[in-house]
C-alpha cells in the first residue's frame, strides 16, 4: 500500500511539473517564460516603427493596477479605441505581492493592448521576488527613449522595498541633453513628495528638475490625481490615479513643446 502511495504521489508531482507554470510553488519563483521576456527592448522596436507627419502626438498613462484587474481591462480597451495615443506609459505597481503569477497576468492583460507600451517599476514589484523578475519580464529599470524629438526617461526612485538608494548621477547625465529636445518626460513610480524621500532626497530629485528645466515629472503610487507645479517652480508634476474605485488613466497631448494633460474617469 505504501508503495502504491508513492508511486501515485510520484506521477501527480511528475504531471504538475510537465506543466507550464501549473501552480507557483514558492513566492521567490522568477522562471520567466521566454516568450515574455525582453519586453521593453520589444516595445521600444514597435515605436521606432510609429510614423507621425506632425510634432504633435499624445501618449497614454495608466498606473497601479496592483490586483484590479477588472477596472484595468476596462482602461485598456478605452485606450484601444482612441487611435490618436501613440503608445502608453505604465507607472509601476503592476504587482501587488511581486509574485511570478501576478505578472503574468499583468503580461497577459497588456497583449490585448494594441499599442506600445512602457513600463517603469513600482515598490510593489519588488516584493518577495519581484525586482528580479521585472528585469528578467522587463528590463533595466533605469532607461530613456527618444520619440518625435522629445526624450522619456523611465527612473527607478524605489527605497524601501528595493533596499537601495536612486541612481541620481545616472539620472543627472539622461537629463545633461535636455536641450536636445522639445520636451523631456520623466516618468517615476513614486514623487517626490511621496513617503518613501527623505529631505534630502527631495531636494535632490526636485533640484535636477528644476535644474535641467524638465516641464512635466510623471508619477503614480498616491492613487490619486494631481497636477501642479507643486513646488512653485516651472516643473509641473502629474500623479495618475489608480483603476481601483473607478476605471480611469490620463493623456498627454504634446503640441510641439508645450502639452495638455486630460484625466479620463470612465
Amino acid at each position: 500500500m505504501n508503495f502504491l502511495k508513492i508511486t501515485v504521489l510520484f506521477a501527480i508531482t511528475l504531471t504538475f511539473t510537465n506543466c507550464d507554470n501549473f501552480f507557483e510553488y514558492s513566492v521567490y519563483e522568477a522562471s520567466v517564460k521566454t516568450a515574455q521576456k525582453n519586453t521593453t527592448a520589444k516595445n521600444l522596436q514597435l515605436i521606432k516603427e510609429i510614423q507621425i507627419e506632425s510634432s504633435d502626438f499624445k501618449f497614454a498613462v495608466v498606473t497601479d493596477s496592483h490586483i484590479f484587474y477588472t477596472n484595468f481591462n476596462t482602461v485598456l480597451d478605452d485606450i484601444n479605441k482612441n487611435e490618436d495615443i501613440s503608445f502608453v506609459i505604465f507607472g509601476g505597481d503592476l504587482a501587488e505581492q511581486g509574485l511570478l503569477k501576478e505578472y503574468e497576468l499583468f503580461y497577459g492583460l497588456m497583449e490585448n493592448l494594441q499599442k506600445p507600451y512602457l513600463t517603469v517599476i513600482g515598490n510593489h514589484d519588488y516584493n518577495s521576488n519581484g525586482g528580479e523578475i521585472y528585469m528578467k519580464m522587463f528590463g533595466d529599470y533605469n532607461y530613456s527613449f527618444k520619440f518625435n524629438e522629445n526624450k522619456f526617461i523611465f527612473f527607478d526612485d524605489i527605497v524601501w522595498e528595493s533596499k537601495k538608494n536612486p541612481d541620481f548621477d545616472w539620472l543627472s547625465k539622461e537629463l545633461s541633453s535636455n536641450n536636445l529636445f522639445k520636451n523631456v518626460f520623466v516618468i517615476a513610480h513614486i514623487p517626490p513628495f511621496g513617503d518613501q524621500f527623505g529631505p534630502e532626497m527631495e531636494q535632490k530629485y526636485q533640484s535636477l528638475m528644476q535644474a535641467n528645466n524638465v516641464p512635466l515629472s510623471i508619477h503614480g503610487h498616491t492613487h490619486s490625481f494631481l497636477y501642479d507645479n507643486f513646488y512653485g517652480d516651472a516643473v509641473n508634476y502629474l500623479t495618475v490615479p489608480a483603476p481601483n474605485k473607478a476605471p480611469s488613466y490620463a493623456i498627454v497631448s504634446v503640441q510641439n513643446e508645450s502639452f495638455e494633460i486630460e484625466l479620463i474617469k470612465l
